[in-house]
């Protein structure tokens, strides 16, 4: 049962190594730099401006006061009934 579990803890040990050598080289080539650009860039410029009901009223003016009036929702979109 030694040499399995040998293999096991080996494989187990190479495999975390190059994970951990794949966010190493992605840290030290700039891909955690700017985070919240890069989760803004999943959102088209209509999502900004879409009305959440769940926001604040001071959300809800903040998001107007960057995004210009707020856009009601289609029907599936934000919580929006289907």
């Amino acid at each position: 049962m030694l040499p399995s579990s040998l293999a096991v803890l080996v494989t187990g040990a190479i495999l975390g190594g190059l994970a951990l050598g794949a966010f190493a080289w992605a840290w030290r080539r700039g891909h955690f730099d700017d985070i919240e650009r890069q989760a803004h860039a999943l959102f088209d410029e209509r999502d900004y401006r879409l009305e959440r009901p769940w926001e604040s009223p001071a959300e809800q003016e903040e998001r107007r006061r960057l995004y210009g009036e707020p856009l009601a929702p289609e029907p599936g979109e934000w919580g929006g009934a289907t």
